[in-house]
């Protein structure tokens, strides 16, 4: 749709560190938070008291939220209480003999509810999990049921355990303690790029073949230039997506998804061979994914190792070339990139959908891509149809959005500067502004007001996360302050501003005309979010025709609702006649 356009420059084509010469420009509008809630504070790695706020999500028929602590615990809340005030929901770190958090990757990484997790007697059933790390060895401790499947270290040397764990809840909605089943164990060389998010697919209903399976990201080991080589290697589970059913089987401590839609890569039967539970590869620590419920793409977002973070589009089989490449470029050592070969649009490798390097967006050499989601919720129609995600490395908290539809997977990267820049997408930077304030802040500014004003110190960097209410809302979190902050609006994006442009003008109603009667989100004319375009939706453009920002001025000189639909049956008859 190219709602938020982009002028376009050239970028490097020589070895470099920074082969995006140009910063990501600024959208124009900013998200409006809202404190929601206050979480206490824990201990964490090196001493630290603060809590960190890893993963937000929501339980089928249930309307909390509730919130992963990495430090061990999980809490819920009521998002619709006039005070939401946070519960413990269930303790990690109290009820696994060595939980391990003192790393800044170990801890609670995922936690997912089974989508049959409300429905009686169905397979998931008041069942949940887990995705977190513990020391090696601690004796046989795995929980009731079978031994968990375990994954040996590609190193032969080891660091610790990720594991996959399944706990159940009472009648009462209690999460029971001995309820506590060691699925899978990962061995990990090292402590960073271990296990991160897990979770199902939120577009599959019952029936689908992908229903009940349990997605599991797992990073390459640790290190630097992938120095265990498992980033192309199928033997190993690192470096990959693995794909499960995690509901216990007999003697089987999980299941191979259904024979309807089995694992790309799976030779046999044997749950022990990560080739049969392997869905992608070659990522370096893709640690978050999300899917567009509307259009049931997922997306991945992988960190890059010195110069490029990537958004990927995930596709089942695909392989994302770590640590041959590097985004959309050839990997190059620990801090520099190349151009690919001119054979690269054959070759096996899937190229990020959108990609920013270290050195723009005030990164000042250091970066992580902090995750995302594409907005499906109700309470902001402006941000309908918009994947926004962030960075929350050593730098002010940056935070993107881009129309999903500008998304695009291509193959053919040869003239890569004239995809925006090199960046692949025409995505923005957003301001952040707290309700109530007139002017905007950065994250980093809000949490260090948060902290001293508790009495503590400052930070350099945000530890950004995204999370998805059960109301499709979206929330803002970090792992320093402990507070959960929600996205209840925008700044400068008045109502009939399709292209986001900051008013609301004859390019807006070029937009609406030429979708006028389809289907569509806001970036297409759709202003009332009913999902169709129509007079309702010219309404709302001619009672704000001519408004900068927020403001709402009376109609101006804006075609007629006949006009409208004239212009709309001769652009279909025109597009009709090309075909």
């Amino acid at each position: 749709m190219g709602a938020l356009g982009l002028a376009r420059a050239p970028c490097a084509t020589a070895v470099t560190d920074n082969p995006i010469a140009t910063n990501t420009p600024s959208a124009g509008w900013s998200l409006v938070l809202e404190e929601f809630v206050q979480l206490p504070d824990s201990t964490g790695p090196f001493g630290t008291t603060y809590p960190r706020l890893e993963h937000l999500t929501s339980a089928p028929g249930s309307s909390d939220v509730f919130v992963a602590d990495q430090n061990g615990v999980v809490y819920r809340f009521d998002p619709g209480a006039a005070s939401p005030s946070p519960q413990v929901f269930l303790d990690v770190a109290a009820n696994v003999p060595g939980f391990r958090n003192f790393d800044s990757q170990s801890g609670v990484r995922g936690l997912a509810f089974h989508p049959n997790f409300a429905t009686p007697g169905a397979d998931g059933y008041r069942k949940l999990y887990t995705a977190h790390s513990r020391d090696l060895f601690t004796g046989l401790f795995y929980g009731p049921g079978v031994t968990p499947v375990i994954f040996g270290s590609p190193s032969g040397g080891s660091d610790h355990d990720s594991v996959v764990a399944e706990w159940t809840v009472d009648a009462g909605g209690a999460v029971i303690p001995a309820s506590y089943r060691e699925v899978m164990h990962v061995t990990q060389p090292l402590s960073d790029h271990n296990v991160g998010q897990i979770g199902f697919n939120p577009t599959a209903g019952p029936g689908d073949a992908d229903y009940g399976n349990l997605y599991i990201a797992v990073g390459d080991g640790g290190g630097p230039n992938d120095p265990y080589n498992t980033g192309q290697d199928l033997t190993t589970p690192h470096a990959s997506y693995l794909r499960i059913n995690p509901v216990q089987d007999g003697a089987s401590a999980f299941q191979l998804p259904a024979a309807a839609d089995p694992n790309p890569f799976a030779v046999n039967s044997d749950l022990d061979d990560s080739r049969n539970l392997i869905y992608l590869y070659g990522v370096r620590n893709a640690h978050r994914f999300s899917w567009d419920t509307d259009t049931a793409r997922m997306f991945l977002y992988d960190i890059g190792q010195g110069v490029i973070e990537e958004i990927n589009e995930g596709f089942r089989g695909a392989n994302y070339g770590w640590d041959d490449r590097e985004g959309a470029y050839t990997a190059a050592g620990s801090s520099n990139v190349t151009p690919l070969p001119p054979g690269h649009p054959t070759d096996a490798f899937t190229y990020p959908v959108a990609q920013y390097d270290h050195e723009g967006n005030g990164l000042t050499g250091n970066g992580a891509v902090a995750g995302g989601h594409v907005y499906r919720g109700s309470a902001v129609p402006q941000l309908t149809g918009l994947m926004v995600f962030g960075d929350f490395s050593n730098n002010q908290g940056p935070i993107f959005a881009v129309d999903v539809d500008d998304l695009v997977a291509r193959d053919d990267l040869t003239n890569l500067n004239t995809f925006d820049d090199g960046r692949l997408a025409p995505y923005r930077q957003v301001g952040l502004r707290l309700a109530g304030d007139a002017a905007d802040s950065s994250l980093l500014d809000l949490i260090n007001d948060a902290r001293v004003s508790d009495g503590e110190g400052t930070f350099f960097r945000t530890d950004l996360r995204f999370g998805i209410g059960p109301d499709g809302e979206l929330y803002v979190l970090n792992k320093r302050d402990g507070r959960v902050r929600k996205v209840v609006g925008v700044v400068g994006v008045p109502d009939g501003d399709f292209n986001r442009d900051g008013v609301v003008d004859l390019l807006d109603f070029d937009i609406l005309a030429q979708n006028f009667g389809g289907p569509g989100d806001w970036g297409d004319g759709n202003a009332n979010n009913d999902g169709i375009i129509d007079l309702l939706d010219f309404d709302v453009l001619a009672q704000n025709f001519g408004a900068p920002g927020n403001t709402q001025v009376a109609a101006g000189t804006v075609p007629e609702p006949g006009a409208v639909l004239t212009l709309a049956a001769g652009l279909a008859l025109a597009r009709r006649r090309r075909r």
